[in-house]
């Protein structure tokens, strides 16, 4: 046997040709393998659709030779069919095509001998919509505006596209166009001629290509003027008035017109379809607005349909007729009225939840307790709720909420005004009897427990528990005990550094006292808040009576005061912070306009219902600013927590203890009333805004001890009185 004939592989990265000898029966065989040559060329993608003129696509080619092998390093030339579509550029392997014009194509890419090729299509889409003209116009109604509307359909590379069907329509009742579909130019641009409707004096049209959208607008006048009236807004003092209630309709109208109404036109409304209240409204001229408040009822059960029309005789030309209309559905409730020093049965058979509304009305004074009692018949899932002014819509609103297996409720004192009683059941019950009567039954007193830290000598102790008798004696009504449960004590240092633990019961409120160096005669006088506060639970004071507290006092402060004679007044001033003056205005919301922490030109003022016609009580209602007025100026400490030392000067809780006497007012205790404590009013003392010393000047002069950076900053606990455990955590001055 021969051995096999062996070659040479020639140089370079691709043998050519492989001759092999092989030894058989017959002899030598020579084979020969050919050498590599491009056979076949891959183009990926396969296709392209471009749509925009520039828009470019990458194209890779894939060589391979006889035997399918890739060849890499195969040089490679590439070509469009028609340059007017598509042009290529590129070597090697890779491409890039870019879309000159709108038509089918084929790129190629040839290595060799080989071929292969790729479809490309370019077809522009519209993706831009530009107005060039027509937009904005006015023309008496009827007529053909001025100018045509014009615009101009671009692809993403803003090249213009012709040829593209562009659709103009004008709203319902705003028009007629020359042409409705009209295909755009050589310069990508469409027109339509607009006729303006004589029905309305704002008016629109809509230019659209697939998905792009243009509104034209235009203002159609009318010779002569003319107004066209309609309801802007119609808003309820509220949708669920009972049967003995009215509620307010407040109608803001606006005159849409190019020309105005007479000197008055009528505002008509009707409750189901019965004529209820017609008012006259003063001239409203073009684009004028007005808004009307109308009170309306009583109503009867059930859904009420209340409707409103402008104009309802029909005496105006206005543009538009049927626009003059609004309508309200209003659920009413069924409440029933019980006199004072009466009773009513009450009892309820099913076993699905029901709510039972009633009426207490006042028309004499007293400073005694209102009484509300639900006695017989009453099992664990009947609550009883009562408030006074207007009638809360949800229970966890009321006022006084009642406990235990006898329900009862007290407030105090007796105003002159509507009571609103709500019995809710859960469950079967009665019969119940419901008594309204005014004093006769045991009012509990409110306690302040006085918890004394750090040092203080025996007299200035005695001036503290002084302080808290008068508001013992102000705050008229005692509020449930808080139990602070073992295993959920309030933590140590929580509120002030050194402050112990705490788990007792509380009744009605706890305050440590600590009498110590802060920082030396003329400094900072002390503080004051609440640590921990009442909420959740169904407790009726919506988290607003502290059941822990804290005043800080400076001893040399403490000392100079006492000289002074004034330091039962400091802590009178302090202790109302601790009850939640100025320190729990922000959970009901009632302080308005704060100025902390940057707006020292805001008129800061405080909104609670009681206290408003209570500074109006001692001369403030020709008061020119919002009112109650507050300190202001965005001073931590004293801003958004005071009362606003120019107007009331000497009294008691303004930032600065001035004059011989400091009074507190009844706008001082009816502020606390306003967060929900039951209060007794006759603990005021004799003051008014004439009397107020240095009522006028923004900064005291004279002698004077400075409260003003007294309000705590330590954080408030809000406590659920079923579980001990913590709700949440805020801070007492709103703009922190």
């Amino acid at each position: 046997m021969k051995p096999a004939k062996t070659g040479t592989p020639r140089p370079g990265p691709i043998a050519v040709a492989l001759f092999v000898t092989i030894a058989g029966c017959g002899g030598d065989v020579e084979t020969r393998i050919e050498e590599p040559v491009p056979t076949t060329v891959e183009i990926a993608p396969a296709s392209a659709a471009l749509t925009a003129i520039g828009a470019t696509q990458g194209f890779n080619a894939v060589v391979r030779d006889q035997y399918g092998r890739a060849m890499p390093n195969a040089s490679v030339s590439w070509s469009s069919s028609n340059a007017a579509v598509f042009t290529v550029s590129g070597s090697g392997s890779s491409a890039t095509v870019t879309a000159a014009g709108n038509g089918p194509g084929t790129l190629a890419a040839t290595s060799g001998q080989a071929s292969g090729t790729a479809s490309v299509e370019v077809e522009q889409r519209a993706t831009r919509l530009e107005v060039l003209a027509g937009d904005e116009q006015e023309a008496v109604r009827g007529t053909t505006l001025s100018e045509p509307l014009v615009v101009r359909i671009a692809d993403r590379g803003g090249t213009v596209v012709a040829g593209v069907p562009v659709t103009f329509f004008p709203d319902s009742g705003h028009g007629s166009v020359s042409e409705s579909t009209v295909e755009t130019d050589a310069d990508g641009t469409a027109s339509t001629e607009w006729t303006l409707g004589v029905g309305f004096p704002r008016q629109s049209l809509w230019a659209s290509v697939d998905d792009l959208v243009h509104r034209f607008k235009a203002t159609a006048t009318a010779d002569p003027p003319i107004p066209d009236l309609e309801f802007a807004a119609v808003a309820l003092s509220r949708e669920d008035p009972s049967v003995l209630e009215s509620i307010e309709v407040m109608a803001e109208i606006v005159n849409r017109g190019d020309g105005g109404t007479p000197g008055v036109f009528k505002l008509a409304m009707a409750v189901n379809g019965e004529l209820a209240e017609t008012v006259e409204v003063g001239q409203l001229g073009p684009d004028a607005s007005t808004t009307v408040a109308v009170t309306l009822g009583s109503f009867t059960t059930g859904t009420n349909t209340i409707e409103l029309m402008l104009d309802p005789e029909g005496d105006l030309e206005e543009w538009v007729e049927d626009n003059n209309s609004a309508s309200r559905s209003i659920e009413v409730v069924d409440q029933k009225v019980i006199p004072l020093g009466g009773s009513v049965v009450v009892s309820w058979p099913g076993t699905e939840s029901a709510e039972f509304l009633f009426r207490v009305d006042v028309t004499e004074a007293s400073n005694e307790a209102l009484n509300i009692v639900l006695s017989g018949g009453v099992p664990d899932r009947v609550g009883l709720y009562v408030h006074y002014g207007d009638r809360p819509g949800n229970p966890n609103d009321y006022r006084c909420h009642g406990e235990g297996t006898v329900l009862s409720c007290q407030l105090l004192p007796t105003r002159v005004g509507a009571y609103h009683i709500a019995v809710w059941s859960f469950s079967a019950f009665g019969p119940a009897t419901l008594t309204a009567t005014v004093g006769g039954r045991f009012v509990e007193d409110f306690n302040i427990e006085l918890m004394f830290l750090g040092n203080g000598t025996a007299s200035q102790h005695n001036i503290v528990e002084q302080a808290a008798e008068r508001w013992e004696s102000v705050i008229g009504r005692g509020v449930a005990n808080w139990i602070s449960f073992p295993w959920v004590p309030f933590p140590e240092d929580e509120c002030f550094p050194g402050q112990p633990a705490f788990f007792e019961v509380v009744d009605d409120m706890a305050v440590w006292v600590s009498i110590d160096s802060i920082d030396g005669e003329g400094g900072v006088v002390g503080k004051a808040g609440p640590c921990h506060v009442r909420g959740g639970g169904g407790i009726p004071t919506r988290g607003r009576v502290p059941t822990l507290g804290a005043i800080l006092l400076d001893e040399a402060d403490v000392a100079l005061m006492e000289t002074r004679g004034v330091l039962e007044s400091a802590v009178t001033h302090e202790l109302a912070h601790v009850l939640g003056f100025g320190t729990l205005w922000q959970i009901g919301e009632e302080l308005k306009d704060p100025s902390l922490p940057n707006r020292p030109d805001a008129d800061t003022h405080f909104t609670g219902p009681l206290a408003l016609p209570a500074f109006d009580a001692i001369g403030g209602a020709d008061y020119s600013g919002a009112t109650v007025p507050v300190e202001n100026g965005a001073e931590e400490g004293a801003s958004d927590a005071h009362w606003r030392e120019s107007v009331f000067g000497d009294e008691l809780m303004t930032p600065y203890l001035t004059g011989d006497t400091q009074p507190l007012s009844l706008v001082t205790i009816e502020s606390l009333y306003d967060i929900w404590y039951e209060v007794n009013l006759t603990a005021a003392d004799p003051f008014s805004l004439s009397s107020a010393g240095r009522a006028g000047m923004a900064m005291p002069r004279g002698p004077f001890i400075d409260l003003s950076n007294d309000v705590a900053d330590w954080p408030i606990h809000v406590g659920d009185p079923k579980t001990g455990r913590l709700l949440r955590v805020i801070h007492p001055r709103r703009g922190r």
